[in-house]
């Protein structure tokens, strides 16, 4: 599904130069929920931003289903984001002037789809991420929580290849940022949604299939979920420690 090869970005200030990702090479396979965990400034944001195609990597290659990403002009790489993949961000980006049942619309208005098609999947998505009851509320009108579960239906809305989640449960409390989680699980329990998301948060990345810890800009151990949670989270604390 996604398969990032000796990944590099350097960024040059005042004639020197900083090498803020180093060789970073990973796999996420069809259907899997991924982690990439590490402390402030260790690289993860630069990763992600660099698979987005909101950054340009310095060198390497980045390939979704066998198709390079890396090397895409501006205009295709706004169009494949538009079209293949789905983002969540940590503060929300919703629309305060639309309801929740438009800012899930929106992203499929834009794609081009049939309105009776848009209603559809609008409402399994309403439905399965249990926000239902709060369709025609506006965004000041929700918890975040909920703010974060409407994101990630939005994100779900136009079917994307992959969903790219960038500390989803950073502004929110224990309890909301579980249900966030329980959201992502829904979807690819339900719809075989592939998810890679950065987080700092170990309890988020323990729900996931498998944790990749990076530190100083480099991979420095992947460790797997094997059932048993309270195993996993401490193997992810451990990682943290180290």
């Amino acid at each position: 599904m996604l398969s990032v090869s000796n990944l590099y970005k350097t960024y040059e200030s005042y004639n020197q130069k900083y090498e803020a990702v180093k060789d970073v090479s990973f796999e996420i396979q069809k259907g899997e929920f991924v982690s990439l965990i590490g402390p402030s400034g260790s690289g993860k944001t630069t990763i992600f931003n660099c698979i987005s195609g909101f950054l340009k990597s310095t060198s390497g290659e980045i390939k979704l289903e066998g198709k390079d990403i890396a090397n895409k002009t501006e205009s295709e790489i706004s169009h494949f984001r538009s079209n293949k993949l789905g983002f969540v961000f940590q503060d929300f980006m919703l629309i305060d002037g639309l309801t929740v049942l438009e800012n899930i619309f929106l992203p499929q208005i834009i794609a081009g789809k049939d309105i009776c098609d848009i209603e559809k999947q609008t409402e399994n998505l309403l439905s399965k991420l249990n926000i239902l009851e709060i369709e025609n509320k506006y965004p000041h009108e929700i918890s975040g929580g909920q703010k974060q579960r409407v994101a990630v239906a939005r994100a779900l809305s136009n079917v994307p290849l992959i969903i790219l989640a960038d500390e989803p449960t950073g502004n929110l409390d224990s309890v909301s940022g579980s249900k966030v989680i329980d959201a992502f699980i829904t979807a690819k329990r339900d719809l075989g949604t592939t998810i890679f998301m950065v987080t700092h948060d170990a309890k988020a990345a323990s729900l996931s299939d498998r944790v990749i810890g990076i530190r100083d800009g480099q991979i420095f151990k992947t460790i797997k979920n094997n059932g048993d949670r309270k195993v996993f989270l401490d193997e992810i604390f451990d990682l943290m420690k180290a």
